[in-house]
């Protein structure tokens, strides 16, 4: 499977992508200056160009597409026959609630010397505020997809830690 490594200016409306845990495919909806808005099987997202092509490095490929649903597939399975931990479902909503949105652009960013010097802010109180509510309108819709539809809520939420969460702590 080949695949052309991307800059921020080739990304396409309509376009899909491959994620680099090569579990799904993100498809861009739109792009609005610097924010590329996409959907994938969690639903719809947004972050910088430069965030997406971290995340999404590649075109996909119809053969990257098919391979990815069979990954996926194959691993949710994997993921639902094993223990599920609340420390697997916290790890899960923690990725939920804090990636592909600003986190990942503050993330995109390039580096800093002051990341090597401890005592110094990294993030600013309009960052932060910005990051933490987005984070709690996120957790907000998965709380609530947890009460008003379990089922579906426990798919996404397997789904999620498995696709993300699989090195994480989880004892």
């Amino acid at each position: 499977m080949a695949t052309q490594k991307l800059r921020p200016e080739d990304l396409v409306i309509g376009s899909c992508y491959l994620h680099v845990n090569g579990f799904f495919i993100r498809q861009i909806d739109s792009i609005e200056g610097d924010t590329v808005i996409y959907h994938d099987q969690y639903g719809p997202g947004r972050c910088s160009r430069s965030a997406f092509l971290k995340r999404c490095p590649a075109a996909a490929s119809n053969e990257a597409e098919a391979l990815a649903e069979q990954e996926l597939r194959d691993h949710l399975r994997l993921t639902s026959e094993s223990e599920f931990t609340l420390r697997d479902e916290a790890n899960a909503l923690t990725a939920y609630a804090f990636r592909n949105g600003f986190l990942e652009d503050l993330h995109a960013g390039k580096s800093s010397p002051l990341l090597e010097q401890p005592g110094y802010s990294r993030i600013s109180d309009d960052e932060m505020q910005k990051l933490m509510i987005e984070a709690s309108a996120k957790m907000e819709e998965m709380l609530r997809l947890k009460r008003e539809e379990p089922g579906k809520y426990e798919l996404l939420i397997r789904d999620y830690q498995g696709s993300y969460c699989r090195k994480w702590k989880r004892d």
